[in-house]
């Protein structure tokens, strides 16, 4: 069962990101449509749903599931983004919009390549 819930919720925070970053990009060359308490909310939904895939992770990996290499890598390196991603927030703030679009895109593509590389093993 907690396997069929990791796969949506990859799915589902890979879908989160991508129409998260591609609404921030809108705002980006739309002003009219820029709304920071929208942006600070989708920011927050996108995250909690990455850091959520990457709880099951874990624990998938503590019960000794064979999750496959690969995956796991690209769940740490989207640890790391949201690491660098946190760090580097007051300076995001210069071209909020586009930054945190392109970011939340990255992290899109990054949970997308989690996903489909889940079960393989570099030997």
């Amino acid at each position: 069962m907690i396997n069929s819930i990791h796969s949506y919720s990859g799915i589902l925070s890979a879908w989160i990101c991508g129409l998260s970053g591609l609404l921030f990009l809108i705002m980006h060359f739309k002003a009219k449509y820029r709304n920071e308490l929208v942006c600070f909310y989708m920011i927050g939904v996108s995250v909690v749903s990455l850091l959520t895939n990457a709880l099951i992770v874990a624990y998938l990996y503590s019960l000794n599931q064979d999750l496959g290499s690969f995956h796991l890598f690209y769940v740490a390196v989207v640890l790391f983004t949201l690491t660098f991603l946190y760090i580097y927030k007051d300076q995001m703030r210069e071209n909020y919009f586009l930054y945190w679009g392109l970011a939340l895109l990255y992290l899109m593509g990054l949970a997308v390549r989690a996903i489909t590389t889940f079960g393989e093993v570099l030997i």
